[in-house]
């Protein structure tokens, strides 16, 4: 009897023993398996413009010629999407003392800016003197009213890759105006304007500057 529980527990030791070994290596059946590996990857879009012959901002050079009272005169520039993806364009007009001069000139010069054919703005009473939002005498905004030129105008939203645009200036003196020099001629829109608080301001400049902005759709320029 004493051989025989010897032999059991013998028995019984080398199962646990074995069962402890197997636990400690772990599950020894095969399984399948497999991987498929991936990437995330990507590349970044561009926002920009041209002038539409591809050459830069040189080719929106534009220029009124020998302006008379009372004949209005109209110069148009293009330009292209050169970017990679869709856009808003806007004119922005990035001189505020070129600015003002034009809109110093009041019932006595008219201004006018279309792009692709559609008038976006008109006004024949330049005046930044006024509330431009809400001026109870302007009414709407139409030629007859006292708007001035604000710094930014859109052009086009959603211009796709490749597509072209236009923009046009329109300006004119007003027929009443008078008084030119005995010599005659002279620059468009010089500036500053003298005032009463500067009276010795010196020209620096004539003209009226102006940008193309390109700015992701939905968004305005940051100036």
């Amino acid at each position: 009897m004493l051989n025989r529980k010897k032999m059991i527990i013998g028995a019984g030791g080398v199962a646990v023993a074995l069962t402890m070994v197997l636990a400690a290596l772990g599950p020894t059946g095969a399984y399948f398996s497999d991987t498929a590996q991936g990437a995330v990857s990507g590349t970044i879009g561009s926002i920009k413009i041209a002038g539409a012959d591809g050459t830069g901002t040189d080719s929106l050079n534009l220029a009124f010629t020998n302006l008379l009272p009372g004949t209005p005169q109209t110069v148009t520039s293009r330009y292209v999407n050169t970017g990679l993806n869709a856009q808003d364009v806007w004119v922005v007009f990035n001189d505020k003392d070129a600015l003002h001069a034009l809109n110093d000139l009041g019932t006595y010069g008219e201004f006018h800016v279309a792009a692709n054919g559609t008038a976006l703005f008109d006004s024949a009473n330049l005046s930044d003197d006024l509330d431009d939002t809400a001026h109870p005498s302007c009414g709407a905004l139409a030629p007859t009213g006292c708007w001035p030129v604000p710094k930014m105008i859109k052009l086009a939203s959603n211009l796709a890759p490749t597509a072209v645009g236009s923009v046009s200036f329109s300006f004119g003196y007003a027929a009443k105006m008078s008084g030119q020099s005995e010599l005659g001629g002279g620059v468009w829109n010089s500036y500053p304007v003298k005032t009463a608080q500067t009276p010795n301001a010196v020209v620096v400049g004539n003209g009226l500057p102006y940008q193309i902005v390109a700015t992701q759709v939905g968004q305005t320029p940051g100036l």
